[in-house]
């Protein structure tokens, strides 16, 4: 497990004399600020605890820009959908005015209301008793804010995955940077050993210019190890929304205990967990419902309308208010084969639509089928790895015995060290593989670490 780096002096500060009489209340005005100090800083840059990937994705979700419009657009959708209902129910309006119209001989040139003027006051109650298009667009409405749910899913599954690689590059660069440190540790150590017995004559300068090549070599690949880690740790950073410079803990990263399932295991999880399936499917909904919209256009519209109030020349008194109710109905004869057209061209969208759920499902198929393989072809890389590892450090700790006692010369140790470096990252960088190899695939499956899943 990797140790946080420390970011501050700790304890340490200046100390001066304090007279004894202000000794107590000098203590308990600073006992409140001393305290808070450190948990100040410790929550500014990120605590102590280490971060698994769980709690990274966690941390993303809840401030990535892209969910938050995804989820305003699914309020947006449940929105419009009551709308969508609220149009099959009555609706209440008010009607009020006052017309004047001229007059010539004493006749209105513009009758209305069989007079000059005309006095408008009603209270309109609207039914639509017979109304398939309403009907169509408030399932349009409803499939929409459907998708729009999808949609959000595949947001927070796209967060997932970006995080999750951000996360695993980072571990994989700490995992480098502390192979290359324990490495410079060890080769200064070998080099001020090899340098001490060059001054009094016991070393070779063949072996003074290899350890220091060695110690050259190390350095060298720490300071790049240190660079990208910190590029890498800046971008995670950045996609939780904290500092840049705030320290990361990773934890320590171990081969997952359980078996991988197998291959059909993770298309089933997909067909029922996978956005990007539920989307192709709301949108072929959607395509549906516009079509019936289409095709609703040439059924007739039955309205039915209540009135209370007056419509006349004069302004009656109250008890002389009137009412009425009539129904209204709309039936499209003849549009020049227009309506017929743009059935037509809803239902090849719909059509098309389906080829393309077919095209995401083989596109996920596929992408596992890959993935299943890649995970476990890192599965037997890190196997052997871990083999090579242990091999690679029996030499080394056998040639570096034989430098010492002077029976092996410094070309030798320097291939034994650098076996073993290149065994000790190959480790890492075949755990991380191995680790990602496992998220992707849940990542493929429609499942991230730190939510539920079946699989």
């Amino acid at each position: 497990m990797t140790t946080p780096e420390r970011t501050g002096r700790g304890g340490a500060g200046l100390r001066r004399y304090v007279p004894p009489g202000r000794l107590v209340l000098y203590g308990l005005l600073c006992t409140l600020p001393m305290c808070a100090v450190p948990r100040a800083a410790k929550a500014a840059n990120g605590g102590g605890a280490a971060l698994p990937l769980a709690a990274a994705i966690a941390t993303a979700l809840r401030v990535a820009p892209q969910v938050q419009q995804a989820q305003d657009l699914r309020r947006a959708g449940r929105y419009g959908a009551r709308a969508g209902r609220a149009t099959l129910l009555p609706h209440l309006s008010l009607i009020a005015g006052r017309v004047w119209t001229a007059t010539r001989n004493g006749q209105p040139l513009y009758v209305s209301a069989n007079g000059p003027r005309e006095t408008i006051g009603l209270l309109n109650l609207a039914l639509p008793l017979y109304s398939p298009q309403l009907r169509a667009l408030a399932r349009l409405a409803r499939d929409q804010a459907a998708l729009a749910r999808s949609e959000r899913a595949q947001a927070r599954l796209s967060v997932a995955a970006q995080v999750a690689d951000a996360w695993y590059q980072l571990a994989l660069l700490r995992a480098r940077v502390r192979i290359w440190r324990s490495t410079l540790r060890s080769v200064d150590i070998l080099y001020r050993g090899t340098r001490q017995e060059y001054s009094v004559g016991a070393a070779a300068v063949l072996d003074l210019a290899q350890t220091r090549l060695l110690r050259h070599n190390a350095q060298s690949g720490l300071q790049q190890a240190l660079a990208l880690r910190r590029a890498a740790q800046r971008t995670l950073n950045l996609l939780l929304a904290r500092d840049p410079s705030a320290p990361i803990v990773m934890p320590a990263l171990h081969p997952l205990a359980s078996p991988l399932p197998k291959e059909p295991l993770w298309i089933e999880q997909a067909r029922r967990s996978q956005p990007l399936l539920r989307i192709a499917a709301r949108q072929i909904a959607v395509g549906h419902a516009q079509a019936d919209s289409v095709r609703a256009t040439r059924l007739p519209t039955i309205t039915a309308n209540v009135s209370y109030g007056v419509d006349a020349p004069t302004v009656p008194a109250w008890h002389e208010l009137g009412w009425q109710v009539f129904l209204s109905a709309r039936l499209p004869i003849f549009d020049f084969g227009a309506h017929r057209d743009r059935v037509a061209d809803a239902d090849e969208r719909v059509a098309a639509l389906r080829a393309a759920r077919r095209s995401v499902l083989l596109q996920i198929r596929t992408t596992i089928a890959r993935d299943y393989g890649s995970a476990q072809a890192a599965a037997r890389a890190y196997r052997q790895a871990a083999k090579q590892l242990r091999d690679a450090r029996s030499v080394y700790d056998m040639t570096r015995d034989g430098y010492k006692a002077g029976t092996l010369n410094a070309l030798d140790l320097a291939e034994a060290e650098n076996g073993w470096l290149q065994a000790r990252l190959r480790v890492a960088s075949t755990l991380v593989m191995l680790r990602m190899a496992h998220t992707q695939l849940r990542l493929d499956a429609g499942a991230y670490p730190g939510e539920r899943s079946s699989t």
